[in-house]
């Protein structure tokens, strides 16, 4: 018998962008919305005001309601931050984060923040101002 392959490493995602050593966000979202998740206002200026530019990142998006395995997702990109804009959705993760909390996993060589959706974030101010703290302690340190 082969060993059993855990689910999270058959978790199919899409990717847009061309860094693989970019930063990566994380969304779960339906195809459609998606492919133009790169012109989302919120998360351009969010970017911005990190010095970076939509460019400098991958979108990744999670096709299934179990979380992606990190494991697979390094197989096509060299995630080192992740982002993540939703719950469930990297495997190593799961137990161990808070919603607005920077974690390092040194051993991962990792840095990975969890946020309400992107849809949330976007028109509630009071998600903004705590999502805000986590990216700075994340990205401008």
């Amino acid at each position: 018998d082969a060993p059993a392959v855990p689910p999270a490493q058959l978790t199919p995602f899409t990717t847009q962008g061309s860094r693989v050593d970019g930063v990566v966000l994380l969304v779960r979202l339906p195809p459609e919305q998606f492919t133009k998740l790169h012109r989302n206002v919120f998360l351009n200026k969010m970017l911005q005001a990190l010095d970076l530019v939509m460019a400098d990142v991958v979108l990744v998006n999670v096709e299934a309601p179990l979380p992606v395995a990190l494991s697979s997702l390094r197989r096509e990109l060299a995630a080192t931050q992740i982002v993540a804009f939703g719950k469930n959705l990297l495997d190593t993760t799961i137990r161990n984060t808070q919603i607005y909390e920077p974690v390092l996993f040194p051993n991962l060589s990792l840095s990975y923040l969890a946020s309400a959706t992107v849809d949330l974030v976007e028109y509630d101010t009071s998600l903004k101002k705590r999502l805000w703290p986590g990216l700075q302690r994340m990205f401008l340190n």
